[in-house]
Order: C-alpha cells, then sequence, then structure tokens
C-alpha cells in the first residue's frame, strides 16, 4: 500500500502523526515514535505561560532584582533564554536522529514578546510549527467575534516572523468554526487540527473539592472531530486538515481520512497502550486499504465527506423513532 500523504506541504510516509505529549519532549521518545512508524511528531508544547511564570518565580529574583531595572532585563532575558535554548536542542538532536519531520509546537493565549520565540525554532531547524491558541472564552464581557479575532492576530504576528509553514490547533467552542477556519486559511495558515482538548476539571463529592478530570480521550469523542473535518473538507477550506481527539484506532484512522483529513495525531491512545500501537494502527489501515482495494491514501481521501451527503454531518438533533423518544 502507498501511505504517503502531504501535510503541511511536508511528505509524510504516511498519515499518522504523534501529536504533542511527552512522548515527543525528548530525543529518546522522538526515536521511539519514528521506529514505531509515526509519519512525523510533534514536538511537546513551549508554553508561552510556563516560561513567564518561571521568570517571576526564579528563587529570590523578586527581592533581588525587581529594585533594578537593568538586574530585571538581565534576568528576564536569560531565564527565557535558557527556556528557548533547551527546546532548540532538542528540534536540533531530534533532526539529527529521525528521518520524519519535527513540528514545533507553543500553547499560547494572547499576542507578546513570545511571538519571537517563533523564528527562533525556525532557525534551530523546525519543519513547521503548530500554534496551540487556547483563549479563554469564559468571560461574559467578551464578544465572540473578539475571541476569534485574537486568534486571528496571534497567528498574524506569528506568521510575519517565520516562513516555515504554521499550522493552528483549535477548540471546538467557537461560535463559528467553519468562517474562523477560513479566516486563518486566507491569513496563510497551512494547516488546522481539529481539535484541542483542554483541562477538564471535575468535583470529588466526598471532599467537596475540584480535582483534574481524565487528561485523556475515549473513542467515542471523534465524532465532532469527524464532523468539521467533513463538513470544512465540503466546504474547500483552502489548507489541510489534521484531525485529534479520539483517534484511538486503525479503523478512527480510516474514518478521518475518508472525511477529508490529510493526518491524525495520536495521543492518549499511546498512554494507554504504548507508542509502539502505532505499528499496530498502520497494519490496520494496510489491511483495510486492501480488503477494499485501495492503493493509496488518495485514492479514498475525502470520499465520505460532507460533500457527499451533508444533511447527516449538519443534523444537530435525533431523530423521532416512536412516540416516547425525541
Amino acid at each position: 500500500m502507498e501511505l504517503t500523504t502531504s501535510y503541511l506541504g511536508l511528505k509524510l510516509k504516511n498519515p499518522i502523526i504523534v501529536g504533542s505529549s511527552t512522548f515527543t519532549g525528548t530525543v529518546d521518545g522522538i526515536v521511539n515514535c519514528a521506529k514505531a512508524g509515526a509519519g512525523a511528531v510533534v514536538l511537546k508544547s513551549l508554553f508561552e505561560e510556563q516560561i513567564l511564570s518561571d521568570i517571576k518565580k526564579e528563587e529570590g529574583y523578586t527581592d533581588i532584582y525587581n529594585s533594578n531595572p537593568d538586574a530585571d532585563l538581565y534576568m528576564k532575558t536569560f531565564l527565557r533564554g535558557n527556556e528557548i535554548a533547551i527546546y532548540e536542542k532538542l528540534i536540533r538532536e531530534a533532526k539529527k536522529s529521525v528521518d520524519i519531520p519535527i513540528i514545533a509546537s507553543i500553547n499560547c493565549a494572547d499576542k507578546g514578546e513570545w511571538t519571537s520565540f517563533a523564528k527562533e525554532l525556525q532557525d534551530a531547524g523546525a519543519d513547521a510549527l503548530e500554534l496551540n491558541i487556547a483563549v479563554s472564552p469564559f468571560d461574559k464581557d467578551m464578544p465572540s467575534k473578539d475571541i476569534e479575532d485574537e486568534v486571528v492576530n496571534i497567528f498574524n504576528e506569528v506568521k510575519k516572523t517565520v516562513s516555515i509553514p504554521v499550522s493552528v490547533k483549535l477548540g471546538d467552542h467557537f461560535t463559528n468554526i467553519g468562517n474562523l477556519a477560513f479566516r486563518l486559511s486566507m491569513a496563510g495558515a497551512a494547516g488546522l487540527v481539529l481539535f484541542n482538548r483542554f483541562y477538564n476539571p471535575t468535583i470529588n463529592i466526598e471532599n467537596m473539592k475540584v480535582v483534574p478530570g481524565s487528561a485523556l480521550s475515549v473513542e467515542e469523542e471523534n465524532s465532532n472531530t469527524l464532523r468539521w473535518i467533513s463538513l470544512l473538507t465540503a466546504q474547500e477550506i483552502p489548507c489541510d486538515l489534521s484531525a485529534s481527539t479520539g483517534v484511538h484506532s486503525a479503523e478512527d484512522v480510516v474514518r478521518q481520512i475518508l472525511a477529508g483529513a490529510e493526518s491524525v495525531q495520536v495521543c492518549s491512545v499511546l498512554y494507554r497502550k504504548g507508542v509502539s500501537y502505532v505499528a499496530e494502527m498502520l497494519e490496520g489501515l494496510e489491511k483495510w486499504m486492501s480488503k477494499h482495494n485501495f492503493k493509496s491514501i488518495n485514492d479514498f481521501k475525502g470520499r465520505c465527506s460532507a460533500s457527499a451527503d451533508v444533511k447527516v454531518f449538519e443534523r444537530l438533533q435525533y431523530l423521532r423513532r416512536n412516540n416516547d423518544l425525541n
């Protein structure tokens, strides 16, 4: 079978990408992903707020340096540079160790001086950049349009500084995902990753405290991704689409490609089954293609997008089955 595909203008030997995670936070981890057969990796994210927090929390920083502007500037520059240097080293060593694309990742929430990080990651050798934009939708005084404008503005600021392909990883809480996807693609986004899975709080009812919920996705979560991959493919959004959240099997990979995805990103399933499971997913993909007489990914990509039956993917309510079920 011919499993090669193109994503962000990069040639991938297959459509399975290991998403940003602890698996992609070290050179050894990246090598293991490549050995398992991954078509590319997205590096563990460089967090904008983590760098700023490290600066603020440095032991003795506030007491010693705050009163001296020159020392304050030096410490901020040093600490920021140290975080970036570690990430750049990861990129350079990964590029030497594997022959698959290395996609850097920045987790960000607003515009700021951090946008210069992007150029430094490009210079270190990253093949592309994934922007994990997490603008809070929780402020009642912030109109939906302002949130979407901020996402586009963040992308524009980063795109000014780099020439490598830039993708945007989106959450699914936007008022009109199709419109935002079109705006980002028109601004120059090479790809969109659908969807980001955010921190999920829950409540322990015994001690009545807020605690972290499950950090891992389940297979049932892939239907929303499937819907939007299909709808955006049918609307011919002019950028590549990568399916994320709920991709747990070879069958899930097939479904997302049938809907129109150029690639899929896997993470949660690897925590449960190990990185070597990538090889099993690839084997399942090849068996399915053989069974249905497809010789390449392009032979079936987008075959079941909403362009075939848009009403199925646009339907929000269940049909009435009988007098007792709505």
